[in-house]
């Protein structure tokens, strides 16, 4: 894989401008549409990575788009664009298998940290191909330094582990969700970058040096991430922990109430919640607990 395809689905020409910029900027390749009709038969020549849509669109919706793209290639990532606040229109794109949402007006450096980081994610998962067919009972536990740029490898080596139980959209869900709680583990937890201070560093343009910064202290950088895997036939268990001072799961902000500035922070944890059948913070916060059950085949 040498570059990801992505499409862009929407509406207004203001916004597709917008979002053209700044895929140029990054460089990656993409295709357009202006509605969803358009985009669905775009996208079955096209065959991208990951879709970017807009919810309301004429002809067919987002959430139209959304279930028949989830049909023809499930493991694709769709990051729905939306204007209203409504946790309802959120909460239905989540069940019908949206990857991620955004909500307008978009932040430049929101939309560039979703697709770097699923860029970092579509080419790890393509290292492999190794296919674990008939897992009857495993475990295993696993414990690494602090370092953001062996996450995807490490998330890749945990998905080879249970590839073959789950269908391509629920491994593709997995993989996306412990992306989420192991870069907090990372970030939050051992390095303690609050989410003001995380949003303040992107955009002025120096996140990587605050990451150097916090890797470098003689306490911080030290601290590990452990992970404990568990697999056995009713279901799949993570527990992911790290070394910090742990937090409040109640004080994250609510993604769908806040504003655009305010949103990123806790849609990670948001988004996670339904891609695993439980989700609790034990201890002082910094530990996390993941399962996801197995459906048996009949």
């Amino acid at each position: 894989m040498h570059n990801i395809r992505v499409l862009i689905v929407e509406d207004d020409p203001t916004s597709m401008n917008y979002l053209e910029i700044i895929l140029n900027k990054e460089g990656l390749e993409y295709k357009t549409a202006a509605d969803g009709r358009e985009g669905l038969q775009v996208f079955k020549e096209y065959k991208p990575h990951i879709v970017l849509s807009d919810l309301n669109m004429p002809h067919m919706s987002g959430i139209e788009l959304l279930s028949a793209i989830k049909r023809i290639r499930p493991q694709t990532i769709v990051i729905m664009l939306t204007a209203f606040d409504s946790e309802e229109y959120v909460i239905e794109s989540m069940r019908y298998g949206a990857n991620n949402y955004l909500k307008k007006p978009i932040l430049r450096e929101n939309i560039i940290g979703l697709l770097r980081k699923y860029k970092a994610v579509l080419f790890a998962r393509n290292e492999y191909q190794k296919i674990h067919n008939f897992i009857q009972t495993h475990s295993f536990s696993m414990s690494f330094d602090s370092d953001i740029r062996q996450v995807p490898f490490i998330i890749n080596y945990l998905i080879e582990e249970i590839d073959s139980l789950f269908k391509e959209d629920e491994a593709m869900g997995i993989r996306l969700g412990l992306d989420e709680i192991i870069v907090n583990a990372i970030e939050h937890g051992n390095l303690e970058i609050s989410y003001v201070e995380k949003s303040y560093a992107i955009q002025e343009h120096r996140f990587e040096e605050l990451l150097k910064s916090r890797k470098n202290d003689p306490i911080r950088g030290k601290r590990k991430v452990s992970i404990s895997f568990e697999y056995t036939k009713e279901y799949c268990e993570w527990i992911i922990s790290d070394e910090g001072q742990g937090f409040d799961p109640d004080s994250i902000p609510n993604p769908i109430t806040s504003n655009s500035s305010e949103m990123l922070h806790g849609r990670g944890i948001f988004i996670t919640r339904f891609q695993f059948d439980e989700l609790e913070y034990l201890g002082k916060g910094n530990v996390v607990r993941l399962r996801k059950r197995v459906k048996q085949s009949s």
